[in-house]
């Protein structure tokens, strides 16, 4: 069995975007750690869409608990610094969700306390590495395609709430890379539909703003209020896809809303990352309306 390694990670940020909803944290690795006596450096090698596992406290338990954190920037232009954004999930049994909302975190964060990151030791024995959550391109994931192929991809992400943490991190990365452009490519497409349920909700709307003045022809964002929104909110409000009078399998499933911002859709690889049921409704929604894109994957809670 393959041995765990846990280093201890600085919670250097913590940003509240919605009270007692959501926050982005900030982890920030060390540069070497000891293991049986013998000091290795600590390489931040994560692919974009990938998460590392953590050990946060949970609330309901008040005992450490290991969890999945999707990562939202990227190691290419923050190389041993993780971002993730957590919500409350509002389950019966959360634990960790509702921790990382408390005050208890804020103080954490003032003292320099520490979260545990797992770590794996290379094949070789030179170094230390973060572990991801998956090491290939699979139906169930969103780890960004190898660089071979995603600048030739014209791409339709939609995001849920924060199911924009992945997205974040491959137009980090992208944005790093020119959007893969070059002398003779003109590089990949993204269109971003990020829908949250208000205006607080709403994550890094700034710089998602500022990337697409910044890539006209390479980036296109549109966010989506579902409950509330300013009179003069120029995007969109309600749902993107919306489910009718049916019920089960066969209810009928609108996807109107969203092929008004995407009519080419099936010129796209599509990727989702939200709840279960909404990626349920989109494949049906897909389904009822003979509409095939390129490419279909999600991550899905």
């Amino acid at each position: 069995m393959e041995r765990e390694i846990f280093v201890p990670a600085v919670l250097a940020g913590v940003l509240t975007i919605d009270p007692g909803e959501i926050r982005a944290v900030t982890l920030v690795l060390p540069e070497a750690f000891e293991v049986e006596g013998k000091p290795y450096p600590v390489r931040d090698l994560m692919r974009p869409g990938t998460a590392f596992l953590s050990r946060p406290m949970g609330a309901r338990t008040q005992k450490v608990r290991r969890r999945m954190y999707t990562r939202s920037n990227c190691s290419l232009t923050s190389a041993g610094v993780l971002e993730t954004i957590i919500n409350h999930t509002h389950e019966a049994k959360a634990d960790t969700s509702i921790w990382w909302q408390t005050e208890q975190v804020e103080v954490l964060h003032r003292e320099g306390g520490t979260i545990d990151v797992r770590v794996g030791l290379s094949p070789d024995h030179s170094h230390l590495f973060v572990y991801e959550s998956s090491g290939e391109c699979k139906p169930a994931n969103l780890r960004l395609e190898p660089d071979s192929e995603w600048p030739g991809m014209r791409v339709l992400a939609i995001a849920l709430s924060t199911g924009i943490t992945p997205f974040l991190s491959h137009l980090r990365y992208m944005k790093g890379l020119n959007f893969g452009r070059d002398h003779d490519a003109s590089g990949c497409h993204v269109t971003l539909v990020a829908s949250v349920r208000n205006p607080r909700q709403l994550m890094e709307h700034e710089e998602l703003l500022g990337l697409e003045r910044q890539f006209p022809e390479n980036f296109r964002y549109y966010p989506v209020l579902t409950r509330e929104w300013p009179a003069d909110w120029p995007y969109g409000k309600g749902r993107v896809m919306r489910v009718g009078d049916g019920t089960g399998e066969g209810e009928g499933v609108d996807l109107g809303p969203l092929l008004a911002i995407v009519p080419d859709l099936e010129r796209c690889h599509v990727r989702l990352c939200g709840s279960a049921s909404a990626r349920d409704q989109l494949v049906r929604g897909l389904q009822q309306k003979g509409c095939h894109p390129l490419s279909f994957r999600s991550e899905v809670w």
